[in-house]
């Protein structure tokens, strides 16, 4: 690197492209590209694609225990459950019990390694599973 009247120049930092630099007054303009160090790029000034690779085939819910009032965040991949219904859950945590449907969560919580049919009530789910 050499100086150049009081400044470093860089060999890195961009000289009038589609990249903006740091300017004196702390905004960031293309203008400002003279290629020096105080000016470090900071990429592209245009909106670009972002691409991301998120998982959404989960669906997350709150259930709550037939027994109690025991609550879990559980998720299921691929399978939509009805809200308010109830279901035999085989869950990742070992608990395999009746269960009320109580909201869709958008976040993920133990996972549902396999759920029964729908039930009308906890009486019937508990009766069918002792």
């Amino acid at each position: 690197m050499r100086r150049r009247r009081g400044r470093t120049v860089g060999r890195n930092v961009p000289r009038g492209n589609r990249r903006a630099c740091l300017c004196k007054s702390g905004r960031y303009s293309r203008k400002c590209c003279k290629g020096y160090l105080i000016n470090q790029g900071i990429g592209s000034v245009y909106k670009s694609a972002i691409v991301e690779t998120i998982d959404d085939s989960y669906k997350g819910y709150v259930i709550q225990h037939c027994g109690d009032t025991h609550k879990h965040h559980v998720h299921t991949h691929g399978e939509s459950l009805e809200i308010g219904g109830v279901y035999f859950f085989e869950l990742e945590n070992g608990h395999n019990e009746c269960y009320e449907v109580i909201r869709e969560v958008g976040s993920e919580g133990i996972h549902i390694n396999s759920v029964s049919a729908i039930y009308t009530s906890c009486a019937e789910c508990n009766a069918d599973n002792p």
